[in-house]
This record gives structure tokens, sequence and C-alpha cells, in this order.
């Protein structure tokens, strides 16, 4: 009899145990509230030194609110983010196990190991029901938002990513500056989005035309402009361009009037926080994670009133460049940071336009070179002075920001080769850009005078942070891994996991 009773103790307590794991993490499970909004924004090659760092830059300049809204979340924690096959990873990767739970080889979207397809949030968001939507500053068919519709072996598979978003039954509101294409294929972005109107999706360019986006449109594609593959930088941002935050109230603005009862899933990515990030300049990365908090701003707004059913989940990918904070023994100048007022790349425009020689004119029908060569004015190199006053009128150097007698020669010895030199040697490359080398050379030295140091421009292998508040924020604390989050939040949400 005893021995009954203890089998039956034990068979009771195993039912008990079972039942409290199915309570905790079954989609239906009773007594926890079930998070009908869900916002999941990723800040692309966004480090933690680099929120940081904002904070630090928008304190001792003003260029920014003094706190960076979602580094003061209630959940604040780290996650790893190797990939399948390295230990530091590439958005591709890194954007698939963000999106499906699971580690993949770097250059892979939407695809296991063995390359073959797996299902991921957005899908699983759908199946039950809810709205999705896509929105980034960069190319709608990137790496990171590729990740959330897309299933290809490469990356740069531009075109079948392109298609797949087109003939998606999956995505109801795609937002982005535009499409990358490939040069073996062709074909221009202006193809791709006359594609989308052929299935019947609704296409509007720059903010201006968002508010003729209605909640009736079966699907909707927003472009940051004509002819655009990424949003201006947040530093160089001019009156009437368009800016992430324009697409996510857009978003919300569609998706909750469409998808209300319903609920929706929304992914939100910063992309030019890594540009900025492989340039190692650092003003421009802290404008792109102020833009992305001001997005946020937008999400926090509408968490006010949802507050039990929303929840607001923030990311990386991984983090680019290797920033340091403080440079030398316990330096830091971060108020030297308000000299610069645009972006390296913008410098680098604006210098070539100043100083380097302009393209030989070509005639209508005639290669240069043939017959006559067209004439055109000589061109005369700018004195080192003239140069100076570039940097000093752009940069602050040599009047905000200190310039040693050492450093300046250095300086010099590249302006010597900067007109020249053959062609490309003056030149630095990064992912993104190709911008000139005296004026990366200045920026890097004015990030380092304010005590910011960049160990590279790649990605590095560190833990990126994860922020959370809103509906069940605190079971957030328990993920160690990146590919835990998108589990967890389906979980949460009520979404079947299907891979």
């Amino acid at each position: 009899m005893k021995r009954n009773f203890r089998y039956f103790s034990m068979v009771l307590a195993i039912i008990i145990m079972v039942s409290s794991v199915s309570v905790s993490y079954g989609k239906k499970a009773k007594n926890e509230p079930q998070v009908k909004y869900v916002f999941y924004l990723i800040g692309d090659g966004m480090g933690i030194n680099a929120v940081s760092g904002t904070e630090i830059y928008n304190r001792y300049t003003g260029n920014g609110p003094e706190q960076v809204n979602f580094l003061h979340f209630p959940v604040r924690t780290q996650v790893n983010t190797n990939s399948a096959s390295t230990l530091v990873t590439g958005s591709a990767a890194a954007g698939t196990a963000l999106a499906t739970g699971l580690k993949t080889y770097t250059g892979a979207i939407g695809v296991d190991t063995d390359r073959n397809p797996v299902g991921n949030i957005a899908e699983w968001a759908k199946a039950s029901g809810a709205g999705v939507g896509i929105a980034t500053s960069v190319a709608i068919n990137h790496a990171t938002p590729a990740a959330f519709y897309a299933h290809v072996s490469n990356r740069d598979s531009y075109d079948p990513i392109s298609r797949q978003l087109i003939h998606s039954d999956v995505v109801d509101f795609a937002a982005g500056a535009g499409f990358l294409t490939e040069r073996n294929v062709g074909l221009d972005a202006t193809f791709y989005e006359q594609e989308a109107r052929g299935e019947g999706v609704k296409v509007f360019y720059g903010a201006e035309s968002f508010g003729n986006v209605k909640t009736e449109y079966d699907r909707v594609l927003c472009l940051g402009g004509k002819d655009l593959k990424e949003l201006p930088f947040a530093i160089d941002r001019k009156e009437g361009d368009t800016a992430l935050k324009d697409f996510v109230t857009t978003g919300i603005d569609y998706l909750y009037g469409r998808y209300a009862e319903e609920g929706f899933f929304f992914m939100i990515e910063g992309g030019k926080i890594d540009y900025a990030g492989h340039n190692d300049d650092a003003a421009s990365c802290f404008q792109e994670i102020n833009d992305f908090a001001a997005a946020l701003d937008v999400v926090l707004a509408f968490c006010d009133e949802h507050p039990g059913e929303t929840l607001i989940v923030v990311t990386a990918d991984h983090e680019t460049g290797g920033l340091a904070l403080g440079a030398g023994e316990y330096k830091m100048n971060p108020e030297l940071l308000a000299s610069q007022k645009m972006s390296e790349n913008e410098l680098t425009s604006k210098f070539r336009q100043t100083f380097m020689p302009p393209p030989p004119p070509q005639r209508r029908g005639q290669r240069y070179g043939q017959g006559m060569a067209p004439q055109q004015p000589q061109w005369t190199p700018p004195s080192w002075e003239e140069v100076k006053e570039f940097l000093k009128v752009n940069l602050g150097l040599w009047d905000t920001v200190p310039v040693d007698k050492r450093t300046e020669e250095r300086f010099y010895e590249t302006y010597q080769a900067t007109f020249g030199a053959k062609e490309g040697e003056s030149e630095v490359r990064s992912l993104y850009a190709v911008n000139t080398r005296l004026v990366s050379d200045a920026v890097l030295y004015l990030d380092s005078a304010a005590g910011y140091q960049w160990s590279h421009g790649a990605h590095t292998g560190s833990p990126v942070g994860l922020y959370v508040s809103g509906v069940r924020a605190a079971e957030f604390n328990s993920c160690s891994e990146n590919t835990d989050i998108p589990l967890l939040i389906a979980r949460i949400a009520g979404y079947d996991i299907k891979h």
C-alpha cells in the first residue's frame, strides 16, 4: 500500500510539474497576460558601448535626449551573437537567428546550415491571424529585414529576395529606402516597384505621401523616395527627407487600423547604425541611435495607449567597429564631437566637390579621347592652408579640437598623397562607402580626441544588449543567446512555432 501511495505521489508530482511548465511556456497559458501587439526593434551593428556612448554624447553636446529611452527599460541584459559557422557573425546569419530562433552559417537568410528554408516569427504571427509589418532605414531587401520574409542561401541574392517580398502572403506593411539590385540580373529598383504594383501592392514614395495609406489596402509598400537604397544619415537629414519614425508612424496606423482585434507583429530596423560603425564615424553612429530611439518614441506612445497588450523588444544583430569609451588615461571630451555637422560620407562628397578635379566632359555619342578632346579649365590643387581651413570649419580641427605638431605632420603627408597619388591610393574603403583618406583620418582623430576609439571598421564577436519593456518583459532575463529571443516572443504572443 505504501509503495502504491509513493508511486501515486510521484506521478502526481510529475503531472503538476508538467502543468506548471505548460502554464509558463504554452501558447494559451492561463492567468498570464497575452501580448497582442509585438514590436521587435533591431539596431544593426548597435553595440553596448555605442548605446552608452550615445547617451554621453547627448549630455555633453545637446544633440539628443539626455537619456536614450531603451537604455532605461526595466529589463536590460545581453545575448551572444555568433553564427553557426563563425564566432563573428554577419547581418544575414544574425538576422536569421533573431527571426527563426536557429543559428545558421554566415551569409544565409532564412535557411538552416543545410540550406533548407526555416520558419520565422513573422510567418508564425501571420499564421496566428496577426498582421505583419517590416520597416528599415536601409533597402527593404537588405539582410536584416529579408530574414523576416525571405529564404535564400546567399544574402547578395537581391533579385529572389525582392521577388519573395513582392509575392509574400505574410507581410502586410513593408517600408524601406528602396531596393538593392544585382548587376548580373540587369534589373533596377523601378522594376521591382512596378512588379509590386502588378501584384496589387500599393506603393508610396516619401513621407509626404504616407498620409494616403489606407487601412483597406491589402498590402502596402512605403519607400523613402525615388531611386533610394538607404535613407540619409540622420546627421545629414534635410527638411522633407523621410525618417525611420515616418515609416513607424505609418506602419502603426495601418496595422492597428487593420488588425486592432487580431493584433500585429512589427519588426523595425535601424540599419544605418551599422553603416556609421563601418566608417568608424562616432557622431554619425550616435545620431543614428538617436534616430532609432526617436522611432521607438512612436512605439512607446502606442504602448501608453495599450499598456496591458504590448511587448517591446530592442536588441542588435551584432556589434560593429569595436568602439571603446575612453582614449588614454581617464580621457573623454565628448563635447568636442559637437563640431562635426555631417557624416564622413557627406564630408567626403563636399571635400571632393571643393578640391578635387572635375571629371573630363564627354560629348554626346563620343568617347573621351576620340577625335578632338573637349576643352576644360585647368585644375589647380588646393593649398595646405585651404585644406586646413576646410577641416577647421567642418570638424573643428585647429579650433575647438587641438591638433599637435606631430598629428599635423601626418595630416600633411596624407594631403600630399591625396593630391599627388595614383588613383585609389588616397581612399579608404569600408563595407558601404569609399571615402577620402584625409577626411576619414580627420574624423577618426576627432573621435579619439573626444574619447571614442574604434578598434576597426568591421563586425566584432561582442555580446549585444537586449532591452525589453511591456507585457511579461521580465521573462527575457533568461535569454543568453540571440536565438532565445524570437522563440520567447512567439510563446508569449501565442504564435505556433513551426520550423
